[in-house]
């Protein structure tokens, strides 16, 4: 038994470290020690970096882009509860994975104070994560209601808001990194029709 044991902590460590070294051989050079930056519409930035082990790094940006966002319905009044959508796509050379049921998708948005945010009932359904290859494309919707969030206007003018979607860019089938997606929009909240 002890010597099952000796083979065993000394070839463990062997198959981990080829395994990793592995997984970088795969990563394409360019991405290796790399500078990158997430740009979002205001022109803020913030590094990506991911630590393999304690001498390598993967710098990667964000590749997945909002086209456009949107509010449902598209006019909003005070006092009325809206839903969120928004077209996605891969811009990158890597698969992403995100939640976009309706029921739970992770699309959500900070507002300003003209938009409050209300607890709805959260959903219990359980989805599989939609993956998009480079150059796929797709709806996202945070509805109302259903995904533990209602969004509701509190006064008339502009709101200035920020979606935000979280995802994983899957760079193998051992290392994948979590990164999230900005956009900033406006919503205009008329009057109510009183």
């Amino acid at each position: 038994m002890r010597i099952f044991i000796l083979i065993f902590s000394i070839i463990l460590p062997i198959i981990v470290t080829t395994t990793v070294t592995i997984s970088l051989l795969l990563i394409p050079p360019q991405l290796i020690h790399s500078q990158s930056l997430i740009e979002e519409e205001e022109e803020e930035e913030e590094n990506s970096t991911i630590s393999v082990n304690s001498t390598d790094s993967i710098n990667l940006s964000s590749i997945l882009k909002f086209e456009n966002v949107k509010t449902i319905p598209n006019e909003i009044r005070v006092g009325e509860k809206f839903s969120l959508s928004a077209t996605v796509i891969n811009t990158g050379s890597y698969p992403v994975t995100f939640i976009a049921n309706i029921c739970d998708s992770e699309l959500y948005a900070m507002f300003d104070n003209k938009v409050g945010e209300l607890n709805a009932p959260a959903c219990k359904m359980v989805s599989k994560p939609v993956t998009l290859n480079a150059g796929e494309k797709a709806i996202v919707q945070r509805i109302s209601g259903l995904s533990g969030i209602t969004y509701k206007a509190l006064e008339e003018g502009k709101s200035n808001a920020k979606a935000i979607l979280p995802y994983t860019i899957n760079v193998s089938d051992d290392i994948s990194i979590d990164s999230h997606v900005k956009n900033t929009f406006i919503v205009t909240i008329n009057p109510n029709s009183f």
